[in-house]
């Protein structure tokens, strides 16, 4: 299949998903605004200037349309409902599928009427839709998408790599003793969602507690140098290891070096990172949001907080600390529910299957069902 993907250019979740249909002989074209090279597929720069925003969305839908026009493929693949989801609707073109991420759905729609609008459109106008969440496919139902036209389909983590038998020399390169108990956290700098703050706060308390903790903290964009500050005014200099953007190839040594997974956001989809970190054998620490919640069972095999509680995040974070049978106990299950659950490579065959139902007519596979079968069961 020739297979065009409108799509944030340089990221991570972006080059996962083409580079797998790149590998398996389909030509792959990425339309961004944030264009960089990428093996086996060619990337076409949709950026246009204009007087502010309105015009530059028009110009580059001009441009989107014109490579459509050139290129023909026989799918559009849009990822991201707010801004390429608006550009993927604008350009008529069908089948398109729409793939949601997680602010874009749970935030941004929410903040103006207009936003509100140009994401029902999308939702409505998309042939198919995909989620990583139960709950975030609710959450686009209730703002005009088809259950019966939306897809959970996973990110997923590549098993091979993220595994709880991976050895790591990540201790050593941080200096950390080799007893003692990480905690990782693994979060952008840049949304205050993310609840950094409060994972500071907590381990502050934590380090009080057992001053034979350390914590990294490690963050896919954005600046940390505010919350070094932030940490060493909390009094754990010495303590916290800042680390910046941790390279996808040598996350799961971080993870492996850990022995605690905290994700506490305030609103979130699926978190990659948490998958990941379940299938290294992690013990996790989730904040109870219905996406978090499709995984992490609070005293089965993790603990589960309110989002910004403090107090609750501290005494969780105490319980794995001082109780290591209970971080075993939690990994181990843990790292059967990825395996059985987020397998990156069965949620793209998933895709392909999708895809060809799209493009040719062909049946959908047994194992992707609907959001209205799934609620009919």
């Amino acid at each position: 299949m020739r297979i065009a993907y409108l799509s944030i250019g340089r990221h991570l979740h972006t080059e996962r998903w083409i580079r797998y249909f790149a590998q398996r002989g389909h030509e792959c074209h990425l339309l961004t605004v944030q264009p960089g090279p990428m093996a086996d597929v060619q990337v076409h720069d949709i950026r246009n200037g204009g007087l502010g925003k309105p015009h530059r969305y028009w110009r580059s839908l001009q441009r989107v349309r014109d490579v459509l026009a050139r290129v023909r493929p026989d799918l559009l693949h849009t990822h991201f409902l707010t801004g390429y989801g608006y550009l993927g609707d604008w350009s008529r073109f069908h089948p398109n599928l729409l793939t949601v991420w997680g602010d874009d759905v749970y935030v941004t729609p929410h903040e103006t009427r207009l936003k509100g609008l140009l994401a029902r459109r999308a939702l409505r106008s998309a042939d198919a839709l995909t989620g990583d969440s139960r709950d975030i496919l609710e959450c686009c139902v209730r703002l005009g998408a088809d259950p019966a036209r939306a897809f959970e389909v996973q990110w997923g983590v590549d098993l091979g790599v993220f595994r709880r038998d991976r050895s790591t020399g990540v201790r050593a390169e941080l200096a950390l003793p080799p007893e003692a108990p990480v905690l990782l956290s693994a979060r952008s700098f840049t949304q205050p969602y993310y609840n950094l703050d409060i994972i500071i706060a907590a381990a502050a308390r934590v380090v009080a507690a057992r001053p034979d903790v350390r914590i990294i903290f490690a963050g896919y964009e954005g600046d940390q140098q505010p919350f070094i500050e932030r940490a060493r005014a909390a009094g754990l200099d010495g303590v916290a290891r800042f680390v910046g953007r941790i390279p996808h190839e040598r996350f799961a040594d971080y993870l492996a070096a850990s022995d605690v997974f905290i994700t506490v956001p305030s609103v979130d989809a699926t978190a990659v990172s948490l998958l990941e970190a379940m299938a290294c054998g992690c013990s996790i620490v989730v904040s109870a949001l219905p996406s978090a919640l499709e995984w992490i069972r609070d005293g089965d095999n993790g603990a589960v907080v309110p989002p910004r509680d403090v107090d609750a995040l501290v005494a969780a974070l105490l319980q794995l600390v001082e109780r290591p049978e209970l971080r075993r106990r939690y990994g181990e299950r843990c790292a059967q529910e990825a395996a059985l659950r987020a397998d990156h490579f069965v949620h793209m065959q998933r895709v392909e299957g999708l895809y060809r139902h799209l493009v040719e007519g062909a049946p959908l596979p047994d194992d992707l069902r609907s959001l209205a079968q799934q609620r009919s069961r």
